[in-house]
Parts: structure tokens; C-alpha cells; sequence
């Protein structure tokens, strides 16, 4: 928690703390967190963290890359750092005039990394993935 609090301060705390609500189902530090440092949204972002703890799956890799093909997933968007374990996984279908601005440099943030699928695919190895399985588009 410290590196995303040394790099991108409350917010990426609170991003940290998202991830660590929606993987163990405990709301607490969460709550109490954005109900201090961001009072003006807490009750929508609690909200949609909590619907998007009920919609995260567990994948394996080989299941990941079906979901990826089935749905023609182009971009992944991730809550924390794309490529550390426990992150979790967005997938959008995106033109491919949008992804000449999205995709890119992803692999360098630390938070919220916009990356192609075959990145997420050849750069880990991971037991499971969490993913968000609503495709965007």
C-alpha cells in the first residue's frame, strides 16, 4: 500500500484498499478510508466497489485468454500495477483509432495501466486473475 501511496497519494490508498475490499470481502478500512478522504463521493464510490465485488471472478490463465477471445477483448484496464498478482482485470472493445491514444505506455503506471490483452497474457504468469467480467465497449 505504501508504493501506490508514495506515488499517487489518497487516491491511489484508496485504490489499494478497493482491491484488497473487493479480494477479501472485508469493507472496513475501505470504507472508513474514502468515508474520510473523499466524503463528497463515498456513498456511489462504496456503491459501485461493492457491485463490482459481487461481479469479480476468479480465472485462470487459460480461462482468461477464452474470455478475452469470446468477447474480443483489445484493451485491459487494471485497478493497481497490470502485471502484480491480485490486480484486477477490466476488459473494453475499443476502435481501433482509440487504442492509438489508450494504448502505449500502460506498462509504465502504476495505477489504472491501459494494455493490450497479450500483454497481460505474455508478461505473466499469474494462479488466478480477477476479472471484472462486464465487457466494456
Amino acid at each position: 500500500m505504501q508504493q501506490y501511496y508514495s506515488e499517487v497519494g489518497e487516491y491511489g490508498r484508496k485504490l489499494y484498499l478497493r482491491n484488497e475490499a473487493i479480494r477479501s470481502g472485508n469493507w472496513d478500512l475501505y470504507e472508513a478510508t474514502v468515508r474520510k478522504e473523499f466524503p463528497d463521493v463515498a456513498d456511489e464510490e462504496i456503491k459501485e466497489a461493492k457491485e463490482a465485488g459481487e461481479r469479480v471472478v476468479l480465472m485462470s490463465k487459460d480461462q482468461l485468454r477464452e474470455w478475452i477471445t469470446k468477447n474480443k477483448v483489445n484493451m485491459i484496464t487494471s485497478d493497481l500495477y497490470v502485471l502484480d498478482e491480485g490486480t484486477i482485470l477490466e476488459g473494453s472493445v475499443e476502435s481501433a483509432e482509440a487504442l492509438k491514444y489508450v494504448l502505449g505506455d500502460g506498462l509504465e503506471d502504476i495505477i489504472e495501466c491501459h494494455v493490450s490483452p497479450m500483454d497481460v497474457l505474455n508478461l505473466t504468469d499469474h494462479k488466478v486473475y480477477w476479472v471484472d467480467p462486464i465487457v466494456k465497449a
